[in-house]
């Protein structure tokens, strides 16, 4: 599953006001998508899944360089969630042939790096995924998925 992928699960989920039908949604993702990338995307969204050394102030410092850090504070605080502010006010675009990354490698990534490394994985991942695959990638770091 990639990262998209999962942006887009999330998405649907957040949008979806019936539990049965998130249900349905869940199952049908898992169905289809393959281990090790199943696993990851079940901890995600129980919440069992966690990276300590991706911490909300790298991203904070990444969204603050990726505009300026006062129109960064102000849009964070209109927003109220990290991982949407800094999903939206991301600047790349991502290239045409850029393929979004798997779930698994995000995580196995985020597992065997340093908290100094983090940041710098961070932004290589948001500039090759689209709005919603940022939201999730971000949502996935701080374990706030909510949905």
């Amino acid at each position: 599953m990639s990262m998209q992928h999962f942006g887009e699960l999330l998405d649907e989920l957040s949008f979806q006001p019936a539990r049965n039908e998130k249900l349905r949604l869940i199952v049908e993702s898992l169905r289809a998508t393959p281990d090790p990338d199943r696993g990851y995307a079940m901890a995600a969204l129980t919440g069992s899944l966690h990276l300590p050394n991706a911490k909300p102030g790298a991203l904070r410092a990444l969204g603050a360089a990726q505009s300026d850090e006062i129109l960064f504070a102000l849009s964070y605080d209109y927003v109220g969630d990290l991982a949407e502010t800094l999903a939206l006010i991301w600047r790349a675009a991502p290239a045409p042939e850029a393929e979004a990354p798997a779930l698994a490698d995000v995580v196995l990534a985020l597992e065997a790096a340093s908290a100094k490394d983090v940041p710098a994985l961070l932004a290589g991942w948001l500039d090759r995924l689209d709005a919603t695959g940022r939201w999730a990638l971000l949502k996935l770091v701080t374990g706030a998925l909510r949905v």
